[in-house]
Parts: structure tokens; C-alpha cells; sequence
């Protein structure tokens, strides 16, 4: 969120590397979880929350709030986060990547895998370009974060077909993503990870 700020109004940030769970991480998230964000004395963490707040600041990727706009960004938002991203790849993430400290539990990740699919058909739906429509938002950078989160686990664009047949979805879902990866606030954020 912050290359996009910094590409789109020239805000300026310093980034701390920080591995979760690391002491660093723990300074600025009690759950030693990244990202977080400090804004002076002001600190947050929860990327979703840090993107709306950044975006209500600058007055930039994120709707006016009170406005049918910002609703349905809102929307998209919590269903991004708790729909795909908490039910679907970091159940995956936890439950086979992470069996050693969480528990393996594989038909908790086959069924995770299925309820993604289904959320990610609905989105992909929606882009038109962009999951708000002509306007790359806050929202999109955490959707773009989840589908790479999937390639990393191990899902590709192919996997999310259903026998019901998401062909076009698929082809959809491919062009959404070759557009938002090639924004060069994306691509300094994959060169800086």
C-alpha cells in the first residue's frame, strides 16, 4: 500500500524488514505478526485496517467513507480478509506448511481449498478492470496478495476450475492479475521481498 502511496502522491516511508515473530515484528504487533505500521507515536497492525487508514490520510485508494462506494469497499475488504485469506489459504499455510507447530489436518485444507475457490470465482467476477471497477484500490493490493499467497502454496489460477467449468473465470482472474503485477509499486514490493 505504501509503493502505491509513494507511486501515485510521492508519499514517503522507511521499510523495517521484519520476519513474523521476530523481535522487531513484536515491538509493533503484540501478535508478532507483519505488517505494521508506525505513524509517528500512532502504531497499527492488521493490514487491511493499515490500508484503510493509510488510504483515508492521503486521500488516495480507498473511497470516501459514507459512500456507496466505500460500503461496497468495505465489503470487498472483509471478504477478502475473512472469507479467503482466513478461511482459505491460511488455513492451508497452517495445517499443511506449518502441520509441525499447528496440526496437520488435511480435510480442513481440502475443504479451505474449496471454499477459496468459491470466494475467489466471486471476486474475479467483480474485477471489471479492478475489483471496484476502473480504479486500482487498497483492496486489490490484498486480493493480489492472497492470489500470490495461493501460487506460493501451491494453488494456480487452473486450480480454482470447478467440474461446474470457471474456464472464464480463470482467463479473467489471469488478466486481473497480469494488470495489478504490472504496476511498478508491485513489482518494487516483490523485488523488496
Amino acid at each position: 500500500m505504501l509503493e502505491e502511496l509513494n507511486e501515485v502522491a510521492g508519499v514517503e516511508f522507511e521499510h523495517i524488514p521484519a520476519r513474523p515473530w521476530s523481535e522487531e515484528a513484536k515491538k509493533h504487533n503484540p501478535f508478532g505478526k507483519v505488517p505494521a505500521l508506525s505513524d509517528g507515536e500512532f502504531v497499527m497492525y492488521e493490514s487491511a485496517a493499515i490500508n484503510t487508514y493509510l488510504g483515508d490520510k492521503f486521500g488516495l485508494l480507498v473511497p470516501k467513507a459514507g459512500t456507496k462506494e466505500r460500503g461496497k469497499y468495505e465489503q470487498v475488504v472483509h471478504t477478502i480478509q475473512c472469507e479467503l485469506d482466513a478461511q482459505g489459504v491460511w488455513v492451508h499455510r497452517k495445517h499443511e506448511q506449518l502441520a509441525d507447530s499447528f496440526g496437520a489436518a488435511p480435510e480442513a485444507v481440502k475443504a479451505a481449498r474449496k471454499h477459496a475457490a468459491k470466494v475467489i470465482k466471486v471476486l474475479a467476477d467483480e474485477c471489471n478492470p479492478y475489483l471496484l471497477g476502473n480504479e486500482f484500490t487498497a483492496a486489490d493490493v490484498l486480493f493480489v496478495h492472497c492470489l500470490v499467497w495461493a501460487r506460493m502454496i501451491g494453488w494456480s489460477e487452473d486450480t480454482f476450475d470447478s467440474p461446474n467449468g470457471c474456464a472464464e473465470t480463470t482467463s479473467h482472474l489471469k488478466t486481473y492479475l497480469e494488470l495489478c503485477q504490472s504496476r511498478p509499486a508491485f513489482e518494487r514490493t516483490q523485488a523488496r521481498e
